[in-house]
């Protein structure tokens, strides 16, 4: 990277960011679309009996009919997130140390990343009915940038601005 022009820099980094990212949603989505059409949450729920069973009725009597939205965010965006993390450290960053240190703090990152978007999908499509793909783009799209400067700045930064006692 050119360290000279920390602008051109970022630049730089922003661009190959969001070519990953749109790597990333396609792989996420095309899981999230799967997974919520194959209606993955019953399968689950199926294949662990009785505790399946009981899971799938507290939410009926909560007067929740489906998880899908949620439970297929979750599964989407692990694979986006394992894509993510490999592309992101050698092509974006292009960091080649600290490769515990970065997946740790990078996961840190998309879990609360994944919290938010999975947090905005139960809220929007299964309580309240809305439609899922737009739900879905809105909360990557508010995602993405939350971990563009997260990764920037903390994850892949080699001084970062938050720093962190590790163990």
């Amino acid at each position: 990277m050119n360290t000279k022009n920390p602008d051109k820099q970022t630049k730089i980094q922003l661009i190959k960011f969001s070519i990953v990212g749109i790597i990333n949603v396609a792989i996420s989505f095309v899981v999230f679309y799967l997974c919520y059409h194959m209606q993955i949450t019953s399968i689950m729920l199926n294949m662990i009996g009785n505790i399946g069973n009981d899971i799938q009725n507290l939410f009926t009597s909560s007067g929740i009919k489906s998880i899908d939205g949620a439970v297929s965010n979750v599964i989407g965006y692990a694979a986006g997130m394992i894509n993510s993390f490999i592309l992101n450290k050698l092509w974006t960053f292009q960091t080649k140390t600290n490769t515990l240190r970065q997946a740790h703090r990078f996961f840190i990152l998309n879990i609360i990343g994944l919290a938010l978007s999975t947090l905005i999908l139960f809220l929007f499509v299964d309580i309240m009915n809305w439609p899922y793909i737009l739900v879905w783009v809105i909360s990557t799209g508010i995602v993405m940038v939350l971990n563009f400067l997260g990764n920037k700045y903390w994850a892949f930064a080699e001084t970062p601005f938050i720093e962190t006692k590790e163990k």
